[in-house]
């Protein structure tokens, strides 16, 4: 009989992003600007995948800011 506690690799053990970019919008201002706005990277975050990790809407979160590396934990 098979072994019923043998876990398989575990959907939440990896997920890949791409991080993207956008503009930092500038205030407006009288004298028009001939450069473009600086860029920013951003992510989003978004699905099952989440919840399923433990975090629920609205709960705060604390982020682990590491060269490369970004840690997501429960606040």
């Amino acid at each position: 009989m098979a072994n019923t506690n043998v876990k398989a690799g575990s959907p939440l053990a990896e997920r890949f992003v791409t991080v993207q970019q956008s503009r930092r919008y500038r205030p407006l201002t009288t004298a028009p600007r001939r450069t473009t706005p600086p860029t920013f990277p951003w992510l989003k975050l978004a699905g099952r995948w989440i919840e399923q990790a433990g975090f629920k809407p609205h709960q705060r979160v604390r982020v682990t800011v590491e060269h490369g590396r970004l840690i997501i934990t429960a606040a």
